[in-house]
């Protein structure tokens, strides 16, 4: 990660606190001459975006080869592979420090080993929002697949569920903690609909959203009725620009027209994001409505994606010859 690249997400990261802290009062108040932390600690949710070491585990369970463990992967911040999708930190790994809490460890890893009063991940890279019974039954992407694997979004609440005795005694005692915690849930979407499109149309894999949409919102309803006062909602990314995707189109499955001429991203897959974002937005606005005394935040993913796509240069990409990293 090079240069304002490296800038930018800690701005981003900031950002986010800001509108966080502007959406409610501070779970935890000042004391003394100095204040106390917001939140005492993270649980995290979702896919490589947020995974913090998970996934050899996961991978493991399924003797499938974990390339996250080999260089370059941590090159760039911990000098070593962590097991993050990552050559440095994630989103998740700055906001974390921004609000002085330690980087969320991964729950897998761990093996219950780990005092997990300051949060836990339970985010694995390639997790899907629906049951990987949703896609196996229909055989999808194939009957010799083991993806994806049993590390959907239900079975991570579940995981969640699980650790909680270890956490808090009675349902009060569990609410009250969990008020003091910050919940991310996602990104959610981009494994489900890469997976459905190895069988289906562009635009039968849109008429998915809704469902995988809902269960989302599903599992916030669950957090919350634990205890979750906090909440940020990652929306997908523009995987219309993704070297898998473009990779998997690029055998004839479209067209010159279908791809952007400035970007080379494909239109319909990002119009198939943009499509998620607003069913996502809009359920959330209505969970806002349920759940007033909740704080639940939809964070762009999206936009600043694609705002690297379209300006590289802006965020420290450099095409056309080698150049040293202080140019």
């Amino acid at each position: 990660m090079s240069g304002k690249m490296g800038k930018s997400l800690p701005c981003a990261a900031v950002s986010l606190l800001v509108l966080l802290a502007t959406s409610q009062p501070a779970v935890v108040s000042a004391s003394g001459s100095g204040r106390r932390p917001r939140y005492h600690s993270i649980f995290s949710f979702g896919d490589s975006f947020s995974d913090t070491g998970n996934k050899p585990v996961a991978f493991g369970w399924y003797s499938l080869p974990s390339n996250v463990m080999r260089p370059p992967y941590g090159s760039t911040f911990f000098g070593h592979p962590t097991g993050r999708s990552s050559d440095g930190r994630l989103v998740l790994d700055l906001v974390a420090d921004c609000l002085g809490l330690p980087f969320v460890p991964p729950f897998l890893a761990h093996n219950g080993s780990l005092d997990f009063a300051g949060g836990a991940n339970f985010a694995v890279a390639g997790a899907t929002a629906l049951d990987a019974g949703f896609f196996h039954g229909r055989d999808i992407p194939s009957a010799a697949s083991k993806f994806p694997l049993n590390t959907s979004l239900n079975v991570q609440l579940q995981w969640f569920e699980s650790l909680l005795p270890s956490l808090c005694g009675t349902a009060q005692e569990c609410k009250e903690f969990l008020g003091g915690s910050l919940f991310f849930v996602g990104e959610f979407g981009v494994n489900d609909y890469n997976l459905l499109m190895k069988k289906m149309s562009l635009q039968q894999v849109r008429s998915f959203a809704p469902v995988v949409v809902t269960t989302i919102t599903m599992a916030i309803e669950r957090m919350i009725k634990l205890g979750a006062k906090s909440i940020v909602v990652p929306g997908v990314v523009p995987s219309g620009c993704s070297p898998p995707v473009l990779t998997f189109f690029a055998d004839g499955r479209a067209g010159e027209a279908d791809y952007d001429a400035v970007t080379g991203c494909l239109r319909d897959v990002n119009e198939l994001g943009v499509h998620h974002n607003s069913l996502l937005r809009l359920a959330l606005r209505e969970l806002r409505c349920r759940h007033p005394d909740s704080t639940i935040v939809y964070a762009d993913f999206f936009r600043p994606v694609m705002d690297m796509v379209e300006s590289p240069r802006e965020f420290g990409e450099r095409f056309g010859r080698c150049q040293d990293d202080d140019d």
